[in-house]
């Protein structure tokens, strides 16, 4: 019968080959973590000499900053404050906070001449005393005059019945038919007559410095392209042609080819 002990050595005694390879590990296993310790205690070496030299070559300049620090200190810090109501008492006036904000006043517009429904509409006389129709200009020529610093009114008898606006780049100048119309300014007559984009009669006028005005829906033209007008002269007379609902002046000012607010100009 074999032998039951040599049996169970087989099963617990381990062969030559697999006692090596666990010795090996373990000898590996030591082996890494030495030359862990090893670099790490290199490392804090390093470390400790760059602080040293680090120290010996900036001590002086931190002792010095350190020793300034200590002999003038820095003052501690104050709160501040700013009172608006003392600032305007010292001013003489009161700051009322809940006041509703309000836009500051602009310049007056200029208050137009009423109209006078009972006036008798003035004519423009010609040379000899006559007066002149939509028949045709006015054959008198004005001498040139000193241009006024501002426009004249153009419609002395007139009112403004619609202002300037983004929808509206002109001021209409509500007053009876036949009321006089003056040139704003002295210049020449770059156009007198009829046109088709809805102004009827029209009369423009160049004044110089890129100033030009235009009067439309007239209702008699008194000059005639070429001539030259002065300040106040009259150049036409009230009416509504055109497409116009009443009888009015629309009136332009055009300024290096842009249309501008009249009013900034009376």
């Amino acid at each position: 019968m074999p032998d039951p002990r040599r049996l169970y050595r087989r099963i617990t005694e381990s062969n030559v080959p697999t006692r090596v390879i666990a010795h090996l590990s373990v000898v590996s296993l030591v082996a890494a973590a030495s030359l862990a310790g090893f670099a790490q205690t290199q490392a804090q070496t390093i470390g400790a000499s760059v602080g040293q030299i680090a120290e010996s070559n900036f001590l002086p300049f931190v002792q010095s900053v350190r020793g300034a620090a200590d002999q003038a200190p820095f003052p501690e810090s104050q709160p501040s404050s700013f009172d608006l109501n003392a600032l305007s008492e010292e001013r003489g006036t009161i700051v009322d906070r809940a006041a509703p904000a309000s836009v500051p006043d602009a310049d007056p517009m200029p208050t137009p001449v009423p109209v006078d429904p009972d006036a008798t509409p003035l004519a423009a006389p010609d040379a000899v005393g006559q007066t002149a129709t939509a028949a045709g200009p006015s054959t008198r020529v004005a001498q040139p005059a000193a241009a006024p610093a501002g426009l004249v009114w153009p419609v002395p008898s007139g009112s403004i019945s619609q202002y300037f606006h983004a929808g509206h780049l002109a001021l209409d100048i509500a007053a009876p038919y036949g009321s006089q119309i003056v040139a704003a300014q002295g210049g020449v007559v770059t156009w007198a007559g009829w046109r088709n984009n809805g102004g009827g009669y029209v009369i423009a006028i160049d004044h110089g410095n890129g100033i030009t005005t235009a009067y439309n829906h007239l209702g008699s033209v008194w000059v005639g392209a070429g001539q030259y007008v002065g300040a106040g002269q009259g150049i036409g007379g009230v009416g509504c042609t055109g497409i116009c609902t009443g009888p009015h002046v629309h009136f332009e000012v055009i300024v290096n080819g842009v249309i501008d607010n009249p009013l900034r100009y009376f």
